[in-house]
């Protein structure tokens, strides 16, 4: 167990590690209104690439071997759920994990599926880890937000769909991609099975990913603060501007999460200002974190909001729960449930080396050395810093391409990101392996 003076020796340092930058990112400094504009309102009908007519869609439901005993308050979610398209001929698969807190049929998953499914491939789309169904369903430990132990949970989930594909699926190569923390998700995956080649993946691309987990969602924090605040009533204000769109939304689509596309797609019909912008782009990522939080809080029993003698039940009221964790920020899951559970797990770990496990330097050579890891960003990306961006570029070299605008995924579907993105996974891409 834990030592008083050790945990609180790790939160010194976790908070101290987890602050942003003196010199406020993008996203902090609220100064580039096209960037929060694009992460809003998205690629314009007008500038998408072209899509089939039609996709074929099967959900898989799937129920893994080694998955953790369900609380009673996720009942509904004992099974990985994930969506397939299959083409009707031999053909590449493309496996696209979402980003975070999203599951895997979002409305950004469905634009890059129609670009990988119109160009010849089978696509399978996956949640992220750090989804609650993922979390329920998949996880081996209940704490999400490991890059490397998300990335083996994700891994293992892959080898287990892919066997149970039906017969008459003829996979001839297999590729990963992911978009936001799914791009960092993607290129730890493999990076796995470059060690264990279980799947043979041949090819990564990330989508707008960050480098410093920690650092991003920390930027992404003091956005939160900046434009809404610690208190209810700014937050409730927000809740009930958006609350009319977020019902029409609703109602007219057939999925049952109000996630960040929902969140995003309210906000630009009924906000008009910078700082609501800032403010709708900060809710979106509490939300998934609420979610992140509450599992990762049950399975620890770390007892943070949840009772870990006396765990909610179906049809518990938990209201008052989302409504504590919902000013929380992810500095406090790090030092009240992420880092005493896996400080206790992992020896001669530190919070500091936990946040250090949590960048893309952890898999830097991989990245830096084998020419079928690619990226695609903006200038302008409101979960990156200067020094990150800068990073991103030195490792990569050739087979990054930064975009002069897009904010944070304003430009998935745009005709040259899909263009590029086809062009990276197909090999044509300026660097690509030969």
């Amino acid at each position: 167990m834990l030592s008083g003076a050790a945990l609180a020796h790790g939160a010194e340092l976790s908070a101290q590690a987890i602050a942003p930058p003196p010199a406020p990112g993008p996203a902090a400094g609220l100064a580039d209104s096209a960037a929060l504009r694009a992460t809003v309102f998205g690629t314009p009908p007008t500038d998408m690439a072209p899509m089939p007519d039609k996709v074929p869609l099967v959900e898989i439901n799937i129920a893994l071997p080694w998955a953790r005993p369900v609380p009673d308050v996720f009942w509904f979610d004992r099974k990985l759920r994930v969506w397939f398209s299959a083409q009707d001929k031999p053909a590449p698969l493309a496996i696209v994990i979402s980003g975070t807190g999203s599951d895997g049929n979002t409305a950004k998953l469905s634009v890059l599926r129609g670009a990988l499914y119109g160009a010849g491939y089978h696509v399978l789309t996956m949640p992220s880890p750090t989804f609650a169904g993922f979390i329920v369903s998949t996880s081996s430990t209940g704490v999400a937000g490991d890059l490397m132990q998300d990335g083996h949970d994700l891994y293992a989930a892959m080898q287990q769909i892919i066997a149970h594909l039906p017969r008459k699926v003829q996979i001839t190569e297999i590729d990963v991609l992911g978009y936001s923390l799914g791009g960092a998700n993607a290129a730890i995956v493999k990076s796995i099975d470059a060690t264990e080649a279980k799947i043979k993946i041949h090819r990564a691309v990330m989508i707008d990913p960050p480098v410093s987990l920690f650092s991003s969602i920390g930027r992404l924090d003091k956005l939160f603060a900046i434009s809404i605040g610690s208190g209810d009533d700014a937050l409730d204000r927000l809740y009930r501007r958006l609350y009319a769109e977020l019902a029409n939304l609703y109602r007219a689509s057939a999925r049952v999460q109000i996630d960040e596309d929902f969140i995003l797609g309210a906000a630009a019909t009924a906000l008009k200002t910078d700082a609501e912008f800032s403010a709708a782009i900060a809710l979106s990522f509490r939300v998934d974190l609420v979610n992140v939080f509450f599992a990762g809080d049950l399975y620890a029993g770390t007892g943070v909001v949840v009772d870990p003698k006396h765990p909610p039940k179906v049809g518990d009221s938990l209201e008052e729960t989302q409504r504590i964790l919902r000013n929380k920020p992810f500095s406090e899951y790090f030092t009240k449930v992420f880092a005493p559970y896996y400080l206790q797990r992992r020896p001669n770990s530190t919070a500091a080396s936990l946040i250090a496990d949590n960048r893309l330097d952890i898999i830097g050579d991989a990245l830096r050395n084998d020419s079928d890891y690619y990226v695609q960003t903006n200038s302008d990306d409101v979960i990156l810093d200067k020094q990150e961006l800068a990073w991103l570029q030195d490792t990569l070299g050739s087979r990054i391409v930064v975009y002069d605008h897009g904010g944070h995924l304003g430009n998935v579907g745009e005709r040259q990101q899909v263009s590029d993105m086809l062009d990276m996974l197909a090999g044509r891409w300026p660097g690509a392996a030969k």
